[in-house]
């Protein structure tokens, strides 16, 4: 008898939420267009390198407080102490970017009036130049001076 009476009740429920569902669907106007939301584009601020002081108040820099002897500077990253024997080379064509250094990438090359890099290449802040080298094996394809 007591579950005669739930089942009965489950029923009436079930059909009232039904009778309540279908007229709340039929007094909302039907939308047949998807809704499309619009982003504003990424916004990329090319920096002029040529101009000193040119790097002054943009995020990247703000523990930049000047050369320190016996390290480089990755925008972004901070100041990190280079392998032993790498400090103050110069990074030319063709030469290997050691394994440590690899981990300085240029975020967003097109800030730095930078290329896209080919697939399997990748730009790395490399001291006070900017390289695009192999991601796998490192050796450098182009160096940039005046990197950051």
């Amino acid at each position: 008898m007591i579950l005669e009476i739930v089942i009965a009740g489950a029923r009436q429920a079930g059909m009232a939420a039904m009778l309540l569902a279908s007229s709340v669907a039929s007094s909302q106007p039907v939308s047949a267009a998807p809704v499309q939301v619009s982003r504003p584009a990424p916004r990329v601020v090319v920096v002029d390198r040529t101009r000193p002081g040119w790097w002054r108040g943009r995020p990247e820099f703000t523990v930049y407080a000047g050369p320190r002897r016996g390290y480089y500077f990755a925008p972004g990253y901070g100041y990190y102490l280079p392998p032993r024997g790498v400090y103050g080379r110069v990074w030319v064509v063709g030469v290997t970017l050691p394994p440590p250094m690899r981990r300085y990438v240029v975020v967003e090359p097109r800030a730095y009036a930078l290329r896209v890099p080919p697939a399997g290449y990748r730009w790395y802040y490399a001291g006070d130049r900017i390289v695009l080298a192999a991601i796998a094996t490192g050796i450098i394809l182009e160096s940039v001076p005046g990197g950051w």
